[in-house]
């Protein structure tokens, strides 16, 4: 279960990537007197980020890591607004995520663009059991005739359309499931997949360890670009299903570092 001091130095850490983002360079002086902390407890949070791979620690403070300087992350669009994006392409990843679902499984799924075009390509499947969190998925997972549909509880992200929090995590606690399916909002080598939020991150860590098999969705644009909170080493997730715009020297190498990569043509949908 996520701590509420655990969530605090989370967003403490946003905030401090936000100044980093924003200058370039912080130093432990300046954030212990912004938070009212000692500088032991900033240098901590500090290494933190270098672990993350997004900062790098200099004498004094920190600079910005060369690789986050163009690709960084901090916050997502709303739902609404990333369904228009990327359709054709969404729609060939969900096909071919529905693929790898079978008959009978026991399936999480959460909240993303993304994942609501998988649900849509799973009519056709039987006997399906959905745990999800997130209720943007709703009209599309009641229109699979036999599934059996259960929600999890927690707070509403309006903005996110997710059910989140302690109730969420502890739903989620309940279940065993054949395979987890995913969004995600980040890939990169330097950090492996990541996520915007705390509270969501949260929520995709719990779904990957309840489940036997780790599918991650996303559009050839998350490649390359790094978000605060981490989610799961390549070694961690079983299938990657993106589209055909991925670069492939990526996808080689995390296809070298233990992911299958599964490329969805959106000409073929």
């Amino acid at each position: 279960m996520t701590s509420d001091s655990h969530l605090f130095r989370e967003e403490r850490l946003r905030l401090i990537l936000e100044r980093l983002t924003a200058e370039k360079k912080v130093f432990v002086t300046e954030l212990a007197k912004q938070f009212g902390l000692s500088a032991s407890s900033i240098r901590n949070d500090l290494s933190e980020l270098q672990s993350r791979g997004l900062l790098v620690r200099t004498y004094g403070g920190g600079m910005l890591a060369e690789h986050a300087n163009t690709h960084l992350v901090m916050h997502k669009s709303a739902l609404q607004l990333r369904a228009e994006m990327q359709r054709a392409e969404k729609d060939a990843i969900g096909r071919a995520a529905a693929d790898l679902v079978s008959d009978g499984d026991t399936i999480m799924i959460d909240g993303g663009s993304t994942t609501d075009y998988v649900v849509r390509h799973l009519s056709s499947k039987h006997a399906l059991t959905i745990v999800t969190n997130a209720t943007s998925l709703l009209p599309n997972l009641l229109a699979i005739p036999d599934a059996e549909i259960h929600l999890t509880g927690g707070f509403l992200h309006r903005e996110y359309q997710t059910l989140l929090g302690e109730a969420c995590i502890e739903t989620l606690s309940r279940f065993r499931a054949t395979k987890a399916i995913l969004g995600i909002d980040g890939v990169s080598l330097q950090s492996g997949f990541t996520a915007t939020n705390a509270f969501v991150a949260a929520a995709k860590r719990k779904m990957i360890a309840a489940s036997e098999t780790v599918i991650f969705v996303c559009d050839s644009t998350k490649f390359g670009q790094v978000c605060l909170m981490p989610i799961a080493r390549f070694e961690e997730v079983d299938y990657l299903v993106t589209d055909t715009g991925a670069p492939r020297h990526l996808v080689d190498a995390i296809e070298q570092r233990g992911t299958k990569v599964i490329l969805a043509d959106a000409s073929q949908s």
